[in-house]
């Protein structure tokens, strides 16, 4: 139980950010008299609330909330719609037959589809990263990925053309990609702007 108060105030502390440096250290003080008295917990959980209600009061926190928004809306979603389409059969479904066609693959790129497989467990576990690098605030990781992303995903693209004759699959990935890293972008250009920091990334 205490640990977990003393997880909440920690919480609540960094959503204060630095402005309120002095009411994030009363808070950890008070919690100490509140485990004394037995409500250790719903102090935490006072001091939660209330951190949070001061999230969109501060630039910091507009900043918190744009940052966890952009990653658990965005950017780890897409590494899940990744994992549900290995886990439904993709790149594997080819072997289908596709709205009466004839299945894409044949004995002669029957070989490339291991390969493909790979690809895709890359780009999906690349974005889970790049979403814990983008709370940390680590541009220079988050930009070295993306970078590397953008170039798995030409590959695919041109891999799945010359291979399969379809570029669908690819194509949506590829655009996907292009607006994570869009978004990506305008977020350290506005912490840039509005901490000071990172400004080296982006000129």
């Amino acid at each position: 139980m205490r640990a977990v108060a003393q997880a909440m105030v920690a919480l609540a502390s960094r959503c204060l950010g630095r402005h309120r440096r002095d009411w994030a250290l009363a808070m950890r003080e008070e919690l100490e008299a509140a485990r004394a008295d037995g409500r250790s917990l719903s102090f935490a959980w006072g001091c939660l609330i209330a951190a949070w209600r001061e999230l969109p009061r501060h630039a910091e926190g507009r900043y918190m909330i744009a940052s966890h928004g952009l990653a658990f809306v965005l950017v780890i979603p897409t590494a899940a719609l990744l994992v549900a389409s290995l886990m439904s059969g993709v790149p594997y479904s080819y072997l289908a037959a596709l709205g009466g066609e004839e299945p894409l693959l044949s004995d002669g790129n029957l070989f490339a589809l291991p390969s493909l497989a790979l690809l895709l467990v890359v780009v999906a576990a690349a974005h889970l990263r790049i979403a814990w690098l983008l709370l940390e605030r680590d541009w220079a990781g988050v930009f070295t990925l993306g970078t590397l992303l953008a170039a798995v995903s030409v590959t695919l693209l041109l891999f799945t053309g010359l291979v399969f004759v379809t570029f669908i699959f690819p194509l949506a990935l590829a655009a996907a990609l292009a607006i994570e890293l869009a978004a990506i972008f305008a977020l350290a250009r506005w912490h840039a702007l509005a901490f000071g920091s990172a400004s080296e990334l982006l000129d």
